[in-house]
């Protein structure tokens, strides 16, 4: 049986082991998936261990070890080089090898839902791996303006820059085209409140990234303002297929409704 993970700190609320058993079940594949609770302090002995089991096919990677599980693969594609951050290692011949599915995820969900990124203006809340992933996507689909907004200064001028965006404060967020809350804020058991801007206009779009709860206070937020909203688990379908096709070589047969 071959076996992978998803590896996080916390990961109780990740729902990535039932979406790989049914990836796993209509395409004729023995998988156990586990969801690993793994400390930073951790994060190296366990890839260490998984890199000599010849059962492992991979592991997606979740807050808080993105930019860590990129330092530490053997090898990365492109994906994960432009994001400076991996979201799923894939086991080959004892190698590590990084990969970001999320920019692959964050394309799929935004043109299900006919929204652009090729020329629009669009403002990422959030300065982690996560907002690296849409800023990639918004840099290589073409859009027209990309704004990093975060708590602290440094990481968002850090993470603006490297994708040809400007950093503004969350109190300072320019008129965009699409809104993408990529913090945890509205992820069920953490702070419950909206990051979206005041002025963010009703023609605009709200994603976010979050999709455990699905309509989090942020798109509650939009919806009420007459906003089109576009929610997490569209982007947490396409990138899972995204990895399953790394892992095995093939999409999965049939994807979750």
């Amino acid at each position: 049986m071959k076996h992978a993970a998803v590896i996080g700190h916390p990961i109780a609320h990740s729902r990535s082991p039932q979406l790989f058993a049914r990836f796993a079940a209509a395409s004729g594949i023995a998988l156990r998936y586990d969801a690993v609770d793994v400390p930073p302090e951790r994060l190296e002995a366990t890839l260490r261990a998984w890199r000599a089991n010849p059962e492992f096919v991979g592991c997606n990677v979740t807050l808080p070890h993105k930019k860590r599980a990129l330092a530490l693969a053997d090898r990365a594609d492109e994906s994960a080089r432009a994001c400076g951050a991996a979201n799923v290692l894939t086991r080959v011949d004892g190698a590590l090898i990084a990969a970001n599915t999320d920019v692959e995820g964050v394309e799929a969900a935004l043109a299900q839902a006919g929204v652009a990124l090729r020329g629009a203006r669009v403002a990422i809340i959030g300065t982690g791996g996560a907002a690296r992933a849409v800023a990639e996507a918004a840099r290589r689909s073409g859009a027209a303006q990309i704004a990093v907004a975060g708590r602290g200064a440094e990481r968002a001028a850090a993470l603006a820059a490297a994708f040809g965006g400007r950093a503004c404060t969350l109190a300072a967020v320019p008129l965009s085209d699409i809104y993408v809350n990529a913090t945890p804020v509205g992820m069920d058991g953490g702070p419950q409140h909206s990051l979206l801007p005041a002025d963010a206009p009703g023609n605009a779009t709200a994603f976010d990234l979050i999709y455990t709860p699905e309509r989090t206070p942020f798109l509650n937020d939009a919806s009420a303002r007459g906003m089109r909203t576009v929610t997490g688990t569209a982007m947490f379908l396409a990138q899972g297929a995204a990895t399953f096709a790394r892992w095995f070589g093939f999409a999965p047969k049939e994807l979750p409704v």
